[in-house]
């Protein structure tokens, strides 16, 4: 398995992964993102993906610039049969390598009762939080997690 910055013509094949991923969110009634917005983040945002021996795409972490200057990392997702083995964290370190290279400050939102991935988040360097009540709608409240630019290191693989 390798990780490494996302091809135009991959687009498709992450926005099946994201459909798939999101059935199994706790509103998964939502409509995910589609190829339109696929298209536009691979090429200009920073997509991440680790692929396979055959390289088929099997996880995706992404983050898009804002008009703050901030980026903000909006998507992290692995197959279903792919999880548990650090594929996520990975993606995840990968992609703040990215982010550091900016010398920005990064942001993510999570959903409150969601510990395993604070937990991750915040080993990350996320050490920023700020809970906001219905910040998607009704009941979906959620933890704006913030990373400094000014006390950043390069992250370190966790230990497994």
């Amino acid at each position: 398995m390798k990780f490494r910055k996302a091809k135009t013509g991959e687009f498709t094949a992450i926005a099946k992964l994201d459909r798939e991923a999101w059935k199994e969110s706790f509103k998964g009634e939502f409509i995910p993102d589609g190829e339109h917005v696929w298209r536009i983040w691979v090429e200009y945002a920073l997509t991440i993906v680790a692929v396979d021996d055959e390289e088929k795409i099997i996880g995706v972490s992404l983050a898009f610039p804002c008009n703050n200057g901030t980026y903000d990392v909006h998507k992290l997702m692995v197959e279903k049969a792919h999880r548990g083995k650090g594929i996520g964290t990975e993606l995840m370190r990968v992609l703040l390598v990215e982010i550091d290279k900016l010398k920005v400050d990064s942001f993510l939102t999570v959903y409150p009762k969601n510990p395993p991935a604070i937990a991750l988040y915040e080993k990350l360097g996320f050490t920023e939080r700020k809970f906001e009540k219905d910040f998607y709608g009704v009941e979906e409240d959620r933890f704006i997690l913030t990373r400094r630019v000014l006390s950043l290191t390069t992250p370190s693989k966790p230990n497994r």
